[in-house]
């Protein structure tokens, strides 16, 4: 359960005893709290700061306090320290007013960002987005000097960049705003200038290979200068795997008699382990690998990379397009790498596979995300209509 909501008396009651003492956090007056102890206790508190001092003032037992009274009371006890709690105020502003957009980001980045996991090692793609895109224009700016008005004509234009470039901005500033606001009271920023700012509409992706553009594909790939990346990419079109976990693929993970490919829980997106049975043109091309594979738990091992496997490969990735004749200027029309997913996927469908087998050959914990990939050639389309008027002929 959140910690954090809009306190009411029936979820009050709802509250239940955990482990340890939980704390939970009116989302109207965040000021007010409320503790559950381990043996069921739920007591109301009112905290907030005086001259740079945490106050925690015991309001009462939440079985003999109503909300209502909680709420006032917690009013009361911050307007009877005013006076402190104006200077506090003061002190308060002038570090609000001397704190620049790039230092709460850096906060937010050091605070957040650095603890998730990025494929690779990646530089997360808000820090990226973050730097490219918004420290030259806005990093040196005063939060106090963000205005509503000054975020949404940043925004307005930031649209001529795409979608893409739009709403990972957004994101990224939406999301700092919030974690200082609530994880770095003392700068005193309560407002989120980005939070009613919506993102642009995006372009629903669709593009997946037809059988012949996949041969063509197929026969570039042969032909390109590094084959251990072409492996990478023809494991991927016969697996339906994501890149990140074909490039992670390792030896002791596959069971190449059994033609079944393990995918621990610790590399996969849902956080489950799950088992991908192997095409045999895979079986083929990862027995041939195995006969010269390198010291290296990795199928795709590099000693050049930091990580011990291949990273990286869209060079490789654009020399084949181009030469398959499927390279376009819009990128919306040439193929991606990941449209080799959408392309494992769409290719059972058509193929008359049942959507929950396609769904656990993509490792989906559910339907609606494998519908996504799943689309329908224009041929089955212009049959299902010529059947629909055929007794007229």
């Amino acid at each position: 359960m959140k910690t954090t909501f809009p306190f009411t008396q029936r979820r009050i009651k709802m509250l239940v005893a955990e482990d340890t003492t939980k704390t939970y956090t009116d989302q109207k007056l965040k000021n007010l709290k409320i503790t559950v102890t381990s043996q069921g206790s739920k007591t109301f508190y009112c905290r907030f700061k005086v001259g740079g001092m945490a106050k925690n003032i015991k309001i009462g037992d939440a079985q003999v306090v109503t909300l209502d009274d909680a709420k006032a009371r917690a009013i009361e006890l911050m307007n009877h320290h005013r006076l402190s709690v104006k200077d506090n105020h003061a002190a308060t502003l002038t570090s609000f007013n001397k704190t620049s957009l790039n230092q709460i980001f850096d906060l937010y980045r050091e605070g957040e960002l650095s603890h998730r996991i990025t494929v690779a090692g990646r530089t997360h793609s808000m820090v990226v987005a973050y730097n490219k895109h918004i420290k030259s224009s806005l990093g040196k700016e005063l939060v106090g000097n963000i205005t509503k008005k000054l975020a949404r004509t940043f925004f307005k234009e930031l649209e001529s960049k795409g979608y893409g470039v739009h709403n990972k901005c957004l994101s990224a500033l939406k999301s700092t705003y919030n974690y200082v606001i609530d994880y770095e009271e003392d700068l005193g920023i309560i407002v989120n200038p980005f939070e009613r700012l919506k993102k642009m509409p995006g372009v629903t992706r669709s593009r997946y290979l037809t059988n012949e553009e996949a041969s063509r594909l197929l026969i570039a790939l042969d032909g390109v200068n590094n084959q251990n990346v072409a492996d990478i990419f023809r494991v991927a079109l016969f697996t339906g795997a994501r890149l990140s976990n074909v490039k992670q693929m390792k030896w002791h993970d596959l069971n190449l008699n059994s033609s079944i490919w393990l995918i621990p829980a610790s590399r996969t997106k849902t956080r489950k382990h799950y088992e991908i049975p192997l095409h045999g043109m895979v079986v083929d091309l990862l027995k041939r690998r195995s006969r010269y594979a390198e010291e290296s738990v990795y199928v795709f091992a590099s000693s050049r990379s930091q990580y011990g496997y291949i990273t990286g490969g869209d060079q490789v990735w654009k020399a084949a397009i181009k030469a398959a004749g499927l390279y376009h200027d819009n990128p919306n029309i040439r193929p991606r790498p990941h449209d080799l997913r959408r392309t494992f996927a769409t290719w059972q469908i058509q193929s008359g596979a049942d959507i929950s087998v396609v769904s656990k050959a993509l490792c989906h914990t559910s339907l609606k995300h494998t519908t996504i990939y799943a689309h329908t050639d224009v041929s089955q389309v212009r049959d299902a209509i010529d059947g629909a008027f055929r007794f007229l002929e």
